[in-house]
């Protein structure tokens, strides 16, 4: 029988950029009993299961969480595995209170307390951070399931290299960075048409020889709040492309670019919106992931959909906080340096409800 461990003030579910930063600003607060719980066998290990040549959209400077900053490297973005090695550095010299392979199976309240069943035990917690990331299960069109068993079909997280993808023509569904990086990885060996919910908007990586990022920031529209004007024009809008190549490659004829979304297949035939029927070989799903938040069982955390509900970060469920969700207080919420306000903000506001006092003591 697994023996139950004792409570503590704050449980923080995930060990991600947005789990990590949080630890470090509630110790800094002089949270006293702080327990990060991550379901995967090793910390950063999101980043080395995503696809082999990934790198960050970010420059280096950007992709720092609060305190040790992200090391200088050979290119002007890390790559996922640096990424990796990043936060399990960062976890380690901060002597952050990580527990690895510990999947939250369930959280409820119990007795006026939070309960984390896991199958190392339950964890009783006065308050929970939710950094898990709410958006984890793939979204796939419902037309996926009508196209026949010779369509080889793939979502963006389980893609790791061209090798994955047999010969022939692909269709890549979805207008975001993601669609336009595997593009043109895909494009030097097969025939790409990506198919675009609408005409994707392409920034510069550069701007008179300097990251946009740097420019976002000095304008003040990477920290704008998610409800000012500037905040609720771009939220509204869809997803940029950062990096014009695949703009390149569609003018180049490499590349077939349709401005039109799936709406329907039958058999090996993909049909969209505006009629056009295409027959690919393999058909790479790169549109995004839904809430998965099924194991959440707390009374009034969730919208009908599974959504988080939220204001800023704080849970209308006292003593529940939510972390690193797109769009939480700012634009740039959901980036990695983006964590730093918010986690700054999550721990302050739990910190005061404990009153807390005195020096640091970690749970392990």
């Amino acid at each position: 029988m697994s023996e139950q461990q004792p409570a503590v003030d704050v449980l923080v579910i995930g060990a991600g950029q947005a789990g990590l930063g949080t630890a470090h600003h509630l110790l800094r607060a002089g949270v006293r009993d702080v327990l990060v719980v991550e379901a995967a066998d090793a910390i950063g290990q999101v980043w080395r299961d995503r696809w082999e040549s990934l790198q960050l959209f970010t420059p280096r400077r950007f992709s720092s969480l609060p305190g040790p900053r992200f090391p200088a490297g050979p290119t002007a973005t890390p790559s996922r595995l640096e990424m990796a090695d990043y936060l399990a550095g960062y976890a380690a010299r901060l002597g952050l209170p990580v527990r690895t392979s510990t999947p939250v199976q369930r959280l409820a309240v119990e007795h006026g307390t939070f309960v984390a069943h896991t199958p190392r035990g339950a964890v009783r917690a006065r308050h929970v951070v939710l950094a898990t990331g709410a958006y984890r299960r793939p979204r796939v069109p419902d037309a996926a399931g009508d196209l026949d068993g010779s369509v080889h079909q793939l979502h963006s997280s389980s893609y790791w290299r061209p090798d994955d993808v047999p010969d022939g023509p692909v269709l890549v569904v979805g207008g975001g960075n993601s669609a336009a990086q595997l593009a043109m990885e895909l494009a030097g060996r097969h025939e790409v048409t990506v198919a675009a919910p609408v005409v994707p908007r392409f920034l510069p990586e550069r701007v008179l020889g300097v990251s946009i990022y740097w420019w976002l920031l000095l304008s003040g529209v990477l920290n704008a709040g998610a409800a000012t004007p500037v905040g609720r024009f771009l939220h509204a809008r869809h997803e940029a492309v950062l990096g014009r190549q695949l703009r390149r490659a569609v003018r180049a004829g490499v590349v077939r670019l349709v401005a039109s979304p799936v709406v329907a297949a039958d058999g090996r035939r993909v049909r969209l919106a505006d009629g056009a029927e295409l027959r690919p070989r393999t058909v790479l799903w790169c549109t995004g992931f839904r809430p998965d938040t099924g194991w959440i069982d707390v009374p009034g955390a969730l919208a009908d959909v599974g959504a988080p509900r939220h204001e800023r970060g704080a849970s209308p469920v006292a003593g529940l906080h939510w972390m690193g969700l797109p769009w939480q207080t700012r634009v740039n919420s959901s980036l990695i340096d983006g964590v730093d306000r918010d986690a700054r903000m999550t721990a302050r506001r739990i910190a005061a409800d404990l009153g807390t006092r005195g020096p640091v003591r970690r749970a392990g």
